[in-house]
């Protein structure tokens, strides 16, 4: 168990470091935009807020992808396909149990979607920010008589 464990880490610290760049990448992004116009319109924002979901759903689907080349490395499913299916269903939680690792293994579902929450929090997050943000612009247009 402890090797897998071990591993887990190691996976676990890869996503971290993949999360954080990627993150770090749409916040300059980001701060560039609002440089440019301090207060955007309302499609301006919802351009923003697509943008960043996008960018965050890449970079989940990179995280999945480094659990599924792991497992598809180790040959602990039949098929690539079989090994992405598994990962994605662990990383978002959903697991449901059609497919499962080998016994001696079996840590790793459960590690991934301790990541995965955690992953999914930390862009949760980051969209509740941009959002603060953007109303925190629009208020002030409104305050300005600017309705559009």
């Amino acid at each position: 168990m402890w090797p897998q464990v071990l591993i887990a880490l190691l996976l676990s610290a890869f996503n971290v470091l993949i999360h954080s760049l990627g993150s770090y990448a749409i916040f300059i992004w980001i701060v560039h935009a609002f440089r440019k116009n301090p207060t955007p319109t309302l499609v301006r924002g919802w351009s923003m807020m697509i943008r960043l979901i996008v960018g965050l759903l890449l970079l989940h689907a990179l995280e999945v992808a480094v659990w599924a080349q792991f497992f598809i490395f180790r040959q602990l499913f039949p098929t690539a396909e079989t090994a992405y299916y598994y990962s994605i269903t662990s990383y978002t939680t959903v697991g449901y149990g059609d497919v499962v690792l080998p016994p001696s293994w079996r840590i790793m579902g459960g590690w991934e979607a301790m990541v995965g929450v955690l992953m999914f929090g930390w862009s949760t997050a980051s969209i509740i920010s941009l959002l603060h943000h953007l109303q925190e612009g629009r208020i002030k247009r409104i305050e300005a008589g600017a309705f559009h």
